[in-house]
Formats: C-alpha cells, structure tokens, sequence
C-alpha cells in the first residue's frame, strides 16, 4: 500500500475539496488509509490507518451510526457486496445518519473503485449533507400537505351551494355558484356593489314570513356590526325559487386579510341533491386556498381518511375534542373511531354512532357528492356537549372528510323550545308530539336491527265522560291531572306521555324495563286501593315489551299493551278484579 501513497495522497488532496474526510481502502489486504481536512473529524470514529477496514468498520459503525442505519455497515458495506455491486469506474452514493451530541446527523459516502498497477483499491469519501437531506425532505413534506390541503379545500367548499368573497372597502364582490338553483336567480358572478345586488335578490326571492329579519341581515352595518365581536356569523332563513321553498343556511366570516368577508350559503333541503362538482375559482386576485382555510376555521376537527389504506391526518381548529388521543396522523382510521366512541361519546349514542362508522355500509350509501351527517353527545368534563358529524368524499372520490362542529349552544336552546313544544300543559307530562318523536327514534333502530330492549304501558282514564257530565270540565281536568301524577310517581325514571284526552302512555328502558313487572304491579295495586275507596283516579293499563325477529314495528308493542289495558277496563267495569 505504501508504493501507491504519492499517488492517493495527491487524489485525496483533490477530493478533500467536496469532502471532509477521505479513506483509501486496498481492495486487496483491506489495509487503509485515513485523510480529513481537519485532524479531529472522525466520521466512523475508525483511526488514520490499519490492516482491516471492514472489520474495524463493523465494530465502530456499532457505536456511533444511527441504529436503524447500522443494517447499511453490517451487510451493504461488505467488501464481497461491494466486489459484486460495482464495476469498474462506477460511483455509488450511501446516505446514512451519525450520532453527534446525541442527535442523528445525516452523511453520505461517495465510493469509487478503481484499477492501477500498483492493485485494485477503493476511495471512499465523507461529506455532512444533514441541511441537504433535511431540506429535502421538509420540501416533501410540505408538498405532500398542499396536496393533502387541496382535496381538503375541494370536499370543505362543495358543502356549500354558493360563496361569496366581498371587498368591505370597496363593495367588490365574486361569486361562486355550485348548483343550478343559484344560478337560476341570475346573480352577476362579479360585480361592483355586493349590497345592492343582494337587496334585488332579498326583495325577488326570500320567502315573505322571513323577509323583515332577512332585509337587515343583507345590509352593510349590521353584517360589519355582527361580525364585529365574533369570528363567525351563523342564520337560517327561506328562499322561493321555482314556486319551491328551499331551507338555507347562511354563514359569515373574515378572510385571513381581514378585509374581505367570506359569505358561505348553504342549501339544507334534504331532497334537493348535490349533484355538480365545484367550479374552479377565475379570479387572479383571489386565492381558493384562503377560502379553504376560513371553511375549516368553522369545524373543531377534520379528519382526511384514506378510504384505502385507512390512514388518516386530523386537523384541529379548538380544543372541544382534546381529551381524545387520536394523533396527529395515524393509521386504522376506523378502528382508532370506535375506540374513541367507545370511550369519549355519551353512553345512550354509542351503538347509534359505531352504526354509522361500519366502514362498508357506509361507502356504499355515501356516493359523490352526497353528504352523510349525525348528530351525537361527546362527553368532556364528564358532562355531554352535543356535536354535528358531516361525512363526505373528496374530490378524487378515494378520501373522505370528517368535519366535528360543535353545536351544543344551538341545540341546547333549541331543546328547551322543544320542550316546551312538547310538553303537555295540563298534566306536565310530554304530549303527544314527543311521543311520536321517540317513537320514530325506536322505529329507526328496529329498522336498521339494532339491539333493543323496551316495553310500553299504556294507562286509559275510566269515567272521565260522566266526571265532565256531572261536575264539570274542570273536575275532569283535575282527574287528568291526578291520573297523570299517579304514572309518574310509578315511573319516575321513565318518559310519561299524554297522548289523548285521557290515554297515556309510558316507554320503559333501562332500569325500569328490569323491573317493568315489579312497577307494573304497583300501578295496579295503586288503582285498585283508588276502587276500593270509591275515589279517583282509576286507571286501566295494559303492558307489552318489544319482541325481536317478531315486531317489525313500534305499533305492533303499542296495539298489544292497547289490547291488553282494554280487557283490564272491561274487568273494572265489571267489578271482577278487587
């Protein structure tokens, strides 16, 4: 080796140009050689010179080369690997990583193998290329998101059935339109003054019980007036196009500039289908991106799914989910959903929400563009907080998007009109309206062969025709209340309805179906001590609980407890029950 060292030494001097360390390798002995431009560089801690390279290669790669690159040293830097890889005046590039001050550090070896008369040997030279490779891969990475981003921006605006990018300074507005029905209304796609186009539109189409609040919705002040202590702005309201009532939601935001406003219009008829892809923004000054990233400002988390591979990457906008652990990105999208569900959703919309995340009923029902949605209860500080889940395909038909928006406030106040809407005023109990409510919500689950377990009892007022004949309206209204009482003080766990004049009817789960026969008895016992004493209320009832595989219907229960409580009025009537 020492006849060729002139000679290295000046092709090492040459290297050591693009390189910091140089190794010069006998192909034959395995004798080496070790040059660096500075004294102190070891890249694989190996000394300035010895009789085995590949040897001492292996025992100092052990230390200090990252471990998950130790396979390069162990097998592909081989000298019978090398031997029988390269040929002749060929150059091969190895990328690996070292431990420096406990973090790894890309390098790369630059191998060349040449042939001399003084023998065959190989130069393997050492460069850091950790910036480089970093670069490069942050460039991968951030393509890899805009193209990510790009679907995301697609599927989030094809939600809406038009959008409008306003100039609050100067009143210049652009429209996108993605259905036919916006486009029927002849709005100019571009103008020059948004708020007087629009007042033509409010005045021609918007549905005339709804006119008054809409009119002031659509000026100038009130919208830069909204939107001045809030991020967004959510209303409903009606249009008439076509002589067709269609429900609309509209939803206002700042752009990032905060100099446009993003006015998002949405059609919430359920029969009107989604049949048109979105069109592609023309507007040079206007960018869809900054668009995308205001629509998704409006949900609390978004899931990109892979409906392939099932991997997934989860955008959060808030902190309403964050006790879930789901990360960043991650693989088995719908096996981390029904871990979530089985430990972060309200018990009473577990089994209603793991039917909705079976992965093949669900593709097979949600077909392009169509827009699947639940409405359900995450639980966090242990307390229920209601939720919306929107499910719908992107544009290359191959990933999905799970938008989560909180819309508890909303609900909530809804709710507690609802209650009233459907509460009984004489007895306090619920009216006939809920009853049909949770009567179609068992329907639903019959329907689709979830498991359930429900009675109904149904209790019928006797007498209450000769009470209002011969004392009165308001004797009869206080015998319905008594009687109404009298079920609720049995079922106090259970939902009671008044259904009729004097007919109600009780739905009995939970706790109360295990004991249903215990409470059932009770009733009876409290209506016959009620007959003995010559005093009201005396009720007839009749029980039946759901049979699975035998009931197709809630009414076929109903009509069975109907039957039932018939024969026990007749039995009173007849005095053969005491």
């Amino acid at each position: 080796m020492a006849e060729n060292n002139v000679i290295f030494q000046k092709i090492a001097e040459a290297l050591l140009i693009d390189y910091t360390s140089v190794y010069y390798i006998d192909a034959v002995t395995n004798a080496y050689q070790y040059y660096s431009i500075d004294s102190k560089f070891r890249s694989l801690q190996l000394e300035e010179g010895g009789d085995d390279f590949f040897k001492n290669l292996v025992r100092d790669a052990d230390k200090v080369v990252y471990e998950e690159d130790k396979h390069i040293f162990f097998s592909d830097m081989q000298k019978e690997k090398l031997l029988s890889e390269m040929k002749s005046g060929t150059m091969q590039s190895i990328t690996y990583r070292l431990m420096i001050d406990g973090q790894p550090v890309w390098h790369m070896l630059r191998l060349i193998r040449g042939g001399k008369s003084g023998g065959d040997y190989f130069v393997l030279g050492v460069i850091n290329v950790d910036q480089s490779v970093r670069e490069r891969q942050e460039r991968a990475k951030l393509q890899r998101e805009r193209e990510i981003f790009n679907q995301l921006a697609l599927g989030m605006a094809e939600h809406y059935d038009s959008l409008y990018y306003i100039n609050m300074e100067t009143d210049h507005y652009i429209e996108f339109s993605f259905r036919d029905t916006y486009q029927k209304m002849h709005v100019p796609p571009e103008g020059d003054d948004f708020f007087t186009e629009s007042k033509k539109n409010v005045d021609r189409f918007v549905h005339p019980d709804d006119l008054s609040q809409v009119e002031a919705l659509w000026r100038k002040d009130v919208l830069l007036k909204n939107l001045e202590n809030n991020t967004t702005c959510t209303f409903n309201y009606r249009l008439i196009i076509g002589g067709e009532t269609m429900h609309c939601r509209r939803f206002d935001m700042w752009a990032s500039d905060h100099k446009h406003v993003i006015m998002c219009v949405e059609n919430i008829n359920d029969e009107i289908s989604r049949e048109e892809e979105l069109r592609r923004t023309q507007a040079s000054n206007v960018t869809f991106s900054q668009i995308a990233e205001r629509l998704a400002e409006h949900y609390d988390k978004i899931y990109y799914v892979d409906t392939v591979t099932e991997s997934y990457v989860q955008f959060t906008s808030s902190d309403l989910q964050e006790r879930l652990e789901s990360p960043a990105e991650g693989s088995d999208f719908f096996e981390c959903a029904k871990r979530d569900i089985d430990r972060m959703v309200y018990s009473d919309d577990r089994m209603m929400l793991h039917a909705f995340f079976n992965k093949a009923l669900l593709l097979d029902g949600l077909q392009f563009p169509t827009v699947r949605h639940i409405e359900y209860r995450l639980l966090q500080n242990e307390l229920p907080v209601y939720v919306r889940l929107l499910a719908m395909y992107t544009h290359d038909h191959r990933h999905l998007l799970f938008c989560v928006e909180n819309i508890d406030e909303q609900v909530r106040a809804l709710t507690s009109a609802n209650e009233l809407a459907r509460t009984d005023k004489l007895t306090g109990t619920k009216n006939k309206n809920a009853y049909q409510e949770n009567e179609k919500s068992l329907q639903a689950n019959i329907n689709v062969g979830a498991i359930l377990s429900f009675a109904l009892v149904v209790c019928d007022l006797n007498n209450l025709k000769r009470i209002n004949d011969t004392l009165g309206h308001k004797a009869g209204d206080e015998c319905i209340k008594a009687a109404g009482k009298l079920v609720c003080e049995v079922y106090a766990h259970s939902p009671v309805y008044r259904i009729g004049g004097d007919e109600f009817v009780v739905v009995l789960t939970g706790q109360d179906y295990k004991n249903r026969e215990t409470l059932f008895e009770q009733l009876r016992e409290r209506v016959l001590d009620n007959l003995r004493a010559n005093v009201s209320p005396v009720i007839a009832t009749g029980m039946s609980e759901y049979l699975s595989g035998v009931d197709a219907k809630v009414s076929d229960v109903f009509q069975r407890a109907d039957n039932e409580m018939y024969e026990y009025k007749r039995k009173l009537k007849e005095g053969s029950v005491r």
